[in-house]
């Protein structure tokens, strides 16, 4: 049984090491470094970082951006208004280590910052994933966030997720679906996007290949 603990400056090292760890096998326009001050400010600045450990042993983490004012704020992408910026919680960089990956636990810390975020007393949460990021893409949409934009971002494009943290998830089924097109044909994404739809599930998911993305009104 894995158990998530919030982390303290006493882990800071081993979090900057996994983090260098991924992003050496990792294409650089699917996952964006960060430095070492942006991890140190997050432990307790600007935010939390969780994670999962064996022993001493870091195994995976997962960073909570909780901005102030005058911070970046990834409201700004999506337009909010300046009193919503207030509201908005991060749901930032994760790290598993390679021989742990497969169990589950980046959702696992998906959803633990998503109920943080709340705790936190934050309303919107937000995140950004590259479309072809197989991993991520399905870790986020299956906590419930949906996509709403999508941006040139971090050097490639970037899908701009989203989750009211006051509401349910939106309900749906695989039949209600009505559209389906491929998470990196970006003409037809921003098509449907300004069309007034929003990415909410995904289908035939591979490890070489970006899933499918099932979009449905938003209204």
């Amino acid at each position: 049984m894995t158990v998530i603990a919030r982390l303290n400056e006493t882990h800071l090292s081993a979090v900057i090491a996994l983090h260098h760890d991924v992003l050496a096998d990792a294409d650089p326009t699917l996952v964006a470094g960060e430095t070492d001050i942006f991890f140190k400010q997050h432990l307790s600045d600007c935010g939390q970082i969780f994670g999962i450990l064996d022993q001493d042993t870091l195994l995976a983490y997962g960073v909570l951006g909780l901005p102030r004012h005058g911070d970046l704020n990834f409201g700004a992408d999506h337009g909010l208004p300046p009193d919503q910026l207030k509201s908005v919680a991060h749901i930032d960089g994760v790290a598993v280590r390679r021989d742990c990956r497969g169990q589950n636990w980046q959702y696992k810390l998906t959803c633990h910052r998503l109920n943080a975020a709340r705790t936190a007393g934050r309303e919107i949460a937000l995140t950004t994933v590259a479309p072809g990021n197989v991993a991520s893409l399905i870790n986020i949409l299956s906590a419930g966030m949906i996509i709403r934009g999508l941006k040139e971002k971090y050097g490639g494009h970037r899908f701009l997720i989203r989750a009211d943290l006051g509401k349910n998830p939106m309900p749906h089924q695989t039949n209600d679906i009505t559209h389906w097109c491929p998470a990196t044909d970006f003409e037809n994404c921003h098509r449907l996007l300004k069309a007034g739809y929003v990415g909410v599930t995904f289908r035939k998911a591979t490890a070489q290949s970006a899933p499918d993305i099932g979009w449905l009104p938003l209204d």
